[in-house]
Formats: C-alpha cells, structure tokens, sequence
C-alpha cells in the first residue's frame, strides 16, 4: 500500500466527510439485447460469450470461458505498486480486459466520488474504499451488491471477521478485502528483556493476557526508568486497538453505545493516570523518530507496518524488533475495500477482475507474492505453510507471515462500519490531546465533549 494501507489514520486530516441523474434507459441496447437473447434461444445454444464491453452487461456468473472476457476497465486507486504487480498476473488469464490506473490520493479519494456524483460524471468501473471512509461510501449507493443475482458471492468463503467490514447498513456486501490488515503490538526485543525479563514473543503474549496487566507493567515502566520510557507512545496509540477489538459498535443505524465510548475512555484515563504513553502524537515527527528510540516500547501495528512504518522510522536496526498478540487478541487495522460501480457499463469484465483478484486462491496468491497481502480467504488458510515469509532478520529472526496466520488471523474479530467512523475517530483524537495534557480531565469529561463534537455535523444520532 503505497500512500500507505492505513490512511484512516495518517491521511484522516485530508479527508472531508462534512463536505458531503438522472438516467435515460437505451432503448436501443434494450431491443440488441432482446434480440440477441431471442438468437441464442433460437440457436439452442445457452452460452454467453461475456463480453465485458457490451452496454450494461451484468451477467457475471454466464461466461463460459473467464479467460474470452473483455473490455476496458477504469480504476481509481492510490496503492499503484500493488495495482501494476497484480494486473500483470491478472492479465496473464484475462489477456482481453484492458486495465486503466487513474492515481488518487487516499485523502481525496471520497471527496472526488462526491463531486462525481453531484456532478453527474461517471465513476471508475472499479472503486476502491479506504478503512477511514468505506463506511460511507458504503451509504452513497454507487457500489453493486456482490449478494445478489448474477454474482451471488459465496460470503461463508471469507473469515468471519471480514464480513461486518465489506458490508452496507442494508446487509449488502458491496466489495471485497485487499488485504486482511490484521493488527498486533510490535515491540523493542532490547526494551522488552530490559523490563520484561524475556523478549519472546509468545512470553510477552502470556504474559499481557490483559489491559490491566499491560496498564500495571506500564507503571512499573515508567519508575525503574526514571519517567524516560514508556509502553506507549500516545493515548491514540491504545484507541486505535481498543476502538477495533471486539464486536460491540459504537453507533448502531443512529443510536450511539456511550457505554462503550466510556469504557474505552476509561481505560484510556487508566493508562495516562499510570504513566504509560508518551503524550507525543500519533503520526507527528517526534512519534515517528521515537521508533529508533529507547522511550517507547510498544505501537499498534498492522501486516503493512514493517514495511511501510517501522523500518522506514528506524533503518539502522537489526534484530531488534518483534511482534506479538495484543491483550485481548487481534484487531483489524485499515485495510480496503474494492467493489464494482452499479452502474458500469462493463461489469462482466468488472466482475473477471474482482473476482479473480480477491475471490480465489489464484488471486490471493498473486496479492501475497505482489506484496505479501493475505486475503481473508478460508481456502487461501488451508496451508498456512505457503505463507511462511522467512526469518526476518530485522524482527530477531521471526517469520512474520506465519505470525499474521497463526497468531492474529484466527482469533481477529471486527465491528460493523458506518459512516460516523472517521468523525467518531477524529472526535475521540481531540478529546485524547486533552485527556492526555490535563490530569484533571476525566473518561466521563471526555465522553461529554465528545459527544458535543460529534452533535455538531451528525444532529441525528441520539447518545444512550
């Protein structure tokens, strides 16, 4: 992912979500259709050529050779590396269907589908949904529902945690995953001996069964190094894992569960009231440098982090750094949707691509040998052995693909998204600066203010 795969969070400034056609039917296409319906039935012959670039194809399940699609397909993405290595591969099957790249930035992407759409402009045949936004984008109706005829995908195929994150308010399933982004805690192996007596991963695992534990070490942190290290960097640090662990939404259709929103503040108090984050901002250079630092042990980190954020932040390490299961297991951590726009007039060539690229262990392993992205495919989990990555001599010599597989992925669970997402991060983020410069500020001070920006653009949503 090469704007990186977690834009909900590094790129969240860019994104606007406050700055939230008429169709004539062709009568002509209507009669060539008709007609050519009445020839094949005539001819006796059921077969469908599926020809992706005839004028409103949908019948994506009717070609009776994949590899005889075709047709042109417009893409809007930003992970360009990802996109050219796949379609080589995809193209090697599919040598008809014409792929075209058009290179937006993660920032701007749902902002350009809204003027898009107010402009009466057409889309991307392909339409790709960031973690910060996909929610809504899911709620803009420009996105063709993969449960229904002719695609009828499959979705008991996919782990259990994706389904929640590819599906709309109308338990639609409107895309499919780019990679799983399974989230874990990667840590100093230096720091962890130095404090923790053992820099094994499973150890640590055993060792922080909870958040109170890892809260209580973080105390104990703090007072043997003098107030220099700490476990975390930032309170949103901790929210970025307690917010996407579990399954309980923080907003269902309208209604807000501040229950939940309090108890994640208060473990949030708890873990600044005992020392244990940095008070420096997620994503600011003073975070970003404390990656080669001894003054923070632990970050939230995703399948995409070593390559795109660890290493880049500290390049001089060698061995130092591990992974390991978070208190309370795995999380999702980014990740993108990519679906097919409903009203694409090539959507038999659409559904070749989509299909192939994200729905079968042909694609997945094109996505793993391109960039080491592990679709959530039950099949793909069948032989974890192929998704071995080696001894990684930078994390100590740990295979970081078999600790995605058999650590994180089995256990990942994951919550509904909703359109709310990115201004319920960013609410949280202004209430955490707070929290985390002022002792005073309390999780129930914190809940209020929240809910006050959050009123602010969403008048809608009641707070039970």
């Amino acid at each position: 992912m090469t704007e990186t795969a977690d834009c909900h969070y590094r790129c969240k400034g860019d994104i606007d979500l406050r700055n939230l056609f008429s169709k004539k039917a062709s009568v002509i296409v209507l009669v060539l259709t008709l007609c050519f319906t009445l020839v094949l039935a005539g001819c006796g012959n059921g077969n469908n050529s599926g020809n992706g670039a005839s004028e409103g194809a949908n019948s994506a399940n009717s070609t009776s050779d994949p590899a005889n699609a075709s047709g042109k397909l417009t893409v809007w993405g930003w992970d360009k590396a990802w996109f050219e290595g796949t379609a080589a591969k995809f193209n090697e099957k599919f040598p008809n269907i014409k792929l075209e790249f058009v290179e937006v930035s993660a920032g701007d992407y749902l902002k350009k589908i809204q003027t898009s759409i107010a402009s009466g402009t057409e889309l991307p045949d392909i339409i790709w949904g960031e973690a910060a936004f996909r929610g809504a984008l899911y709620e803009l109706n420009v996105l063709q529902s993969l449960s229904e005829e002719p695609y009828n995908f499959d979705t008991s195929n996919l782990l259990d945690f994706e389904l929640p994150l590819l599906t709309n308010s109308k338990g639609e399933l409107v895309g499919l995953e780019q990679s799983g982004s399974p989230g874990a805690l990667a840590y100093k192996r230096d720091l962890a001996k130095q404090y923790f007596g053992t820099d094994d991963p499973d150890k640590l695992t055993a060792m922080f069964t909870d958040w109170d534990t890892f809260i209580a070490k973080g105390k104990e942190v703090y007072d043997k190094s003098g107030g220099k290290t700490f476990m975390l960097g930032s309170l949103m640090d901790a929210y970025v894992i307690f917010s996407n662990q579990g399954t309980t939404a923080i907003v269902d259709g309208t209604k807000v569960n501040t229950g939940e929103v309090l108890r994640i503040f208060t473990q949030l108090q708890s873990i600044r009231d005992n020392n244990g984050e940095g008070k420096l901002a997620m994503w600011s250079p003073t975070w970003n440098a404390s990656y080669s630092q001894d003054n923070v042990i632990f970050y939230p980190a995703a399948n995409w982090s070593p390559e795109f954020v660890i290493k880049p932040n500290d390049k001089a390490s060698t061995g130092r750094w591990g992974l390991m299961v978070p208190p309370e297991g795995g999380y999702p951590y980014g990740g993108t949707t990519i679906g097919i726009w409903k009203d694409s007039k090539n959507k038999d060539a659409a559904w070749a691509y989509l299909n192939w690229l994200l729905g079968t262990d042909e694609g997945a392993e094109a996505n793993f040998a391109t960039s080491d992205y592990i679709l959530p495919l039950k099949s793909f989990f069948k032989d974890t052995s192929k998704l071995s990555s080696g001894a990684d001599e930078y994390f100590g010599g740990q295979d970081l693909g078999k600790f995605w597989v058999e650590k994180v992925f089995p256990n990942m669970k994951s919550k509904a998204v909703t359109k709310y997402d990115q201004d319920i991060y960013s609410s949280s983020e202004l209430v955490l600066q707070v929290m985390a410069q002022d002792n005073s500020f309390d999780a129930k001070q914190a809940l209020e203010k929240w809910e006050e920006q959050l009123k602010k653009n969403h008048p809608e949503l009641t707070f039970e």
